[in-house]
C-alpha cells in the first residue's frame, strides 16, 4: 500500500508541476482574406472550440499579423447577427465598418500594433477584419455619363491576403492547482505516516 501511495504522490506531483509550468504553443494561419479599403470582413461560421479561462484552466492568447494596414477583432455571435451583410465569399462576409460593435478583444485600436491579447471565456465568437486604409472617393466627373456607363459598381469583396500568428499559454487555474496541492499534501502525509 505504501508503494501505491508513493506512486500516486509522484503522479499528482507531476500534474501539479505541469499545472504550474503550463504549456505554450503557436499556430500560424496563412492567407487570411483582406477586405477592400473602407470595408470589413467577418467569418461566416462561429468558432466554438476554444475553451474558456476558469478556475480549472488559465488561458492567455496573443494574436498578431504581418500587415499593418488591417486590424482584427473578436466579436460575439449577437453582434455578428446584427451586421448588414454586403457580399463576400464562401468563408467570409463583407460588412460595413461603421457598425456599432463592442469588441471582445482587438478591434480598430489594435491596428497600430498589429496585435492584441485575449483571455477567452468559452463563448462562441466570430473574427472581424477591417482595413485601416480609407476608401477611395468616387470620381464625380463620370456622374454625367449617360446610361449604361454610370451604372458601374465597385466590387465588395476581399482584395488581398495576409498571415496571422496565434500564440497561446495554457496552465492550471487556481482551482486545479489548489486541489492538486491539497491531494499532494495528503498523500505525502499518509506516506510519511506509513514509514514512521
Amino acid at each position: 500500500m505504501g508503494k501505491v501511495k508513493s506512486i500516486l504522490s509522484a503522479v499528482v506531483g507531476l500534474l501539479l508541476l505541469g499545472s504550474l509550468i503550463g504549456y505554450s504553443g503557436q499556430e500560424i494561419i496563412p492567407d487570411v482574406p483582406k477586405p477592400d479599403a473602407g470595408l470589413c470582413g467577418v467569418t461566416k461560421e462561429a468558432f466554438d472550440t476554444v475553451p474558456g479561462a476558469s478556475a480549472l484552466l488559465d488561458i492567455e492568447v496573443e494574436v498578431s499579423w504581418d500587415d499593418n494596414t488591417v486590424w482584427i477583432g473578436i466579436i460575439s455571435v449577437g453582434d455578428y447577427n446584427s451586421l448588414e451583410k454586403l457580399g463576400g465569399n464562401s468563408e467570409g462576409e463583407i460588412v460595413s465598418c461603421d457598425s456599432r460593435i463592442e469588441f471582445i478583444a482587438g478591434g480598430p485600436s489594435s491596428g497600430s500594433d498589429s496585435k492584441f491579447d485575449w483571455i477567452p471565456d468559452g463563448e462562441e465568437f466570430h473574427i472581424m477584419i477591417g482595413s485601416l486604409e480609407d476608401a477611395e472617393e468616387e470620381d464625380d466627373e463620370d456622374d454625367d455619363d449617360p446610361w449604361p456607363f454610370s451604372s458601374q459598381k465597385n466590387s465588395q469583396s476581399f482584395i488581398d491576403e495576409f498571415n496571422v500568428t496565434v500564440n497561446y499559454d495554457v496552465s492550471g487555474g487556481w482551482g486545479a492547482i489548489l486541489v492538486l496541492f491539497a491531494i499532494e499534501i495528503t498523500l505525502v502525509y499518509f506516506t510519511l505516516l506509513d514509514k514512521s
